[in-house]
């Protein structure tokens, strides 16, 4: 009785019962157990952890006990603890159960996981084959060892994988979007749309049933995959919400721990006495390393302005040891390596240091914090750098340019927008990570004549062949974005498309051509080039670059400008559609600034012309002279720009008008 109002979460109902059955009988193990998982449920591990080693206590081969325990310590993050607790299991004999044979599959599923967290694949899906093969109808193990078959790079074999949990259950909203998540990343777009409608449908039925209030919020999706997934923008917000709602909730019950001090007063822009002191603004960040995110952010803690800003990096991952990370900590004023914090203890932290500003690079991504945004420690909170969306309610301001975020579009974040003038995120210092582009110039590398040259010796091309090429990742990839290469490179005899070989893509993409009639001598795959050289040859060798759909290129856009190599861009309505775009059009490459598809495929066309290869070849030589003058690339301009608006939203908030304003503009 009491097992099955434990399923059925009534769980005072069940502590009744069990507690009764307790009284008749002082020395019965699966009584503490059922107690021990009354607790559990309930959120009380300390007190679940207790019963389940009294129960043990008792009889030392309860297998439920073993396993509870288990799960306690997989919560906590100990997983080889949970491991050997799992492996006492398997030898104990489950006696609280009605169904032996469901009890063994979770066993092996949970085994499953826990050698997944320890990085043995291998086992783990041996593991979950064999809950499967007591259950063959148990979505989870299908789902989890799809995701063993994934990070050993096995994506057709994940994808398989997942295939089967459909047929189980084709209306789980998780197994269909691992599936496309996993197709996503190999260019396997077969049946993408039937099952991308079919998401949306179960997505649009979760949204209902959240807003209703007749379910908690349980999200179905990640946000990466809400952005990167061809959501409209109200759809993507959407999603991200239902996500950030558990966030925001697990914040709601750490509040009542803390209590915040409001941080120091400010002094004038003009002078800093005792009026007031600095601006104190915190960057947070698991990525301060050999990371996209750390490598961009690297160059601008030099350039604050001490005297007015007092600069903080709270870093949330250990050190890689990379010379990216040694940079942070030497540049910036005050380092501090919070690892091993709890959200509880790092907001603490932060509201000791006194932070006005708290500045978050991870987004909704991996080694996120959020929670500590959650909590608010400082008056505002910025979502920035690290993820093409809304915070979902969680920060209260997104740092943006109008470009990628269009004021009307606005509406679409739950934050307050800050716009900077130019581009909203800080690009690497170029000059000094790619110098060996610059000398290949010199060199006279780069010209015409050594291109085609190069071209020749490297790929086998003609003088009159006409190189488009992507470098982008294979996720940005698309159905409707393959489909206008295709109408582009049918209409241009000589050109060839050079696309990066990723794991288990190059098959599929060529499926893909041979599908829509397009010669495969028509596409080029090339391994990823050496870091030390890999800029320079794509500058020698490509004519055009073409930007994505899905989601446009950051940082390898902004490298391709910088080594002087005209993009194509088409914005659409997300950010991340958009990114791409913010760039071409503040540099030499803005006439190649697409409307529509149309508009994409007929600029590419026409630039492969006689005319059109002038016009690019002008657009190389205007890329390679603004290197030194434009906004993209002048870090020390970004900084000031930033701190200038840093200070205007910290000026609205002591204004006590912050909520008058959804968007700030740093110029108008």
């Amino acid at each position: 009785m009491a097992a099955i109002l434990i399923r059925m979460d009534r769980l005072r109902e069940a502590r009744d019962t069990l507690a009764s059955a307790l009284q008749h009988n002082p020395s019965m193990a699966v009584v503490y157990d059922g107690l021990g998982t009354v607790k559990l449920k309930g959120g009380d591990h300390k007190g679940a952890q207790g019963l389940f080693k009294r129960a043990i206590a008792i009889q030392p081969n309860l297998a439920e006990s073993y396993f509870n325990l288990a799960s306690i310590e997989r919560k906590r993050g100990n997983p080889q603890r949970a491991l050997s607790l799992l492996q006492e299991s398997a030898k104990g004999t489950p006696s609280g159960t009605s169904s032996p044979r469901i009890f063994w599959a979770q066993l092996h599923n949970n085994l499953g996981a826990s050698l997944h967290a320890l990085g043995r694949f291998e086992e783990a899906v041996e593991q979950f084959d064999q809950a499967i093969s007591l259950v063959p109808d148990m979505v989870m193990s299908y789902v989890n060892k799809g995701e063993a078959l994934r990070v050993m790079n096995r994506w057709e074999a994940a994808i398989e994988s997942l295939k089967v949990a459909v047929d189980v259950d084709p209306r789980h909203g998780v197994v269909l979007s691992n599936l496309l998540l996993y197709k996503q990343n190999v260019c396997n777009w077969d049946g993408w749309d039937e099952t991308f409608a079919s998401l949306k449908e179960i997505l649009r039925a979760n949204s209902k049933t959240v807003s209703d209030g007749t379910e908690e919020s349980v999200p179905i999706i990640s946000p990466y995959q809400a952005v990167t997934f061809p959501f409209s923008i109200e759809e993507t917000c959407m999603s991200i919400s239902v996500y950030a709602r558990n966030i925001l909730d697990k914040a709601e019950k750490i509040s009542p721990l803390l209590s915040f001090a409001p941080p120091p007063p400010v002094g004038s822009l003009a002078r800093v006495d005792n009026v007031g002191g600095r601006l104190r603004v915190a960057y947070l960040s698991s990525d301060f390393g050999d990371h996209t995110t750390g490598v961009n952010v690297a160059g601008i803690f030099s350039h604050h302005n001490r005297q007015q800003v007092h600069c903080f990096a709270y870093a949330t991952s250990v050190s890689d040891g990379s010379k990216t990370r040694r940079k942070v900590e030497e540049d910036v004023e005050t380092f501090r390596d919070v690892n091993e914090l709890s959200d509880a203890q790092l907001a603490f932290t932060v509201n000791a240091d006194g932070i006005h500003i708290l500045v978050d690079l991870n987004g909704h991504t991996l080694g996120a914090r959020t929670t500590v945004l959650a909590l608010r420690p400082s008056p505002i909170t910025i979502f920035d750098q690290g993820f093409a969306g809304t915070s979902g309610g969680v920060a209260t301001h997104f740092n943006a340019d109008k470009v990628s975020l269009p004021p009307e579009l606005a509406r679409f974040h739950t934050e307050s927008v800050m716009y900077m003038p130019f581009f909203a995120n800080p690009l690497n210092n170029h000059k000094l990570t790619y110098r060996s582009v610059l000398s290949w110039e010199e060199e006279g590398k780069l010209s015409e004549g050594s291109r085609r040259r190069m071209r020749n010796e490297r790929l086998g091309l003609g003088s009159d062949s006409f190189l488009l090429a992507c470098f982008n990742s294979a996720y940005k990839l698309s159905p409707s974005l393959f489909l206008a290469w295709s109408r582009m490179l049918r209409g241009l005899k000589d050109a060839r498309l050079w696309l990066l070989r990723w794991p288990e893509v190059e098959g599929n993409i060529r499926r893909h051509a041979e599908a829509v009639g397009i010669e495969q001598n028509k596409l080029l795959f090339t391994d990823l080039l050496p870091l030390e050289e890999h800029l320079q040859v794509k500058s020698a060798l490509t004519d055009l670059y073409l930007d994505s759909f899905a989601f446009h290129g950051h940082g390898t856009t902004s490298q391709v400008l910088w080594a002087g190599i005209p993009v194509l861009s088409l914005p659409f309505e997300r950010i991340g559609q958009r990114i791409g775009s913010a760039l071409v059009l503040h540099s030499a490459s803005c006439p190649l600034l697409a409307r529509n598809e149309q508009d994409y495929i007929s600029i590419a066309q026409a630039a492969a012309g006689g005319r059109g290869r002038r016009i690019l070849l002008d657009i190389r030589e205007r890329l390679a002279r603004e290197r030194e003058t434009s906004p993209l690339f002048d870090l020390a301009r970004y900084v000031n720009d930033y701190e200038a608006l840093l200070r205007m939203i910290w000026d609205v908030e002591e204004s006590q008008l912050a909520n008058s304003f959804h968007s700030i503009r740093q110029q108008l």
